[in-house]
């Protein structure tokens, strides 16, 4: 099975309001890796994402590709997880820049 990761930014951290998936990034490579040391740290993000879709326009999920509920991980716990499992420029940049964003902010696994 092929593991892909995309991260999804919660820019207005609205708890009671789905994550609206306009800003994200693709992790490049370590997905696996990664999917093994968040799991313990992730929480459950109860009002989903909205993310658009060019067939259906904006569309509401709670669960992946998988049918896995939803989480995320505060930006400042999940920085450290990203470094050290970067195998690229680009995955060392997505690292870079979940570290510079405030440590509270709501990241969003997407696996798929």
């Amino acid at each position: 099975m092929s593991l892909s990761l995309t991260l999804v930014f919660d820019k207005y951290m609205r708890a009671q309001d789905p994550v609206i998936a306009s800003n994200r990034l693709r992790i490049d490579g370590g997905e696996k890796q990664l999917w093994e040391v968040v799991q313990p740290i992730t929480l459950p993000l109860p009002h989903g994402v909205e993310w658009f879709d060019e067939e259906v326009g904006l569309k509401h999920y709670t669960t992946d590709k998988y049918d896995v509920p939803l989480t995320w991980v505060p930006a400042h716990l999940l920085a450290p997880h990203l470094r050290s499992v970067a195998q690229s420029d680009w995955g060392r940049a997505v690292a870079a820049f979940v570290l510079a964003l405030p440590a509270a902010t709501r990241v969003v696994l997407w696996w798929h």
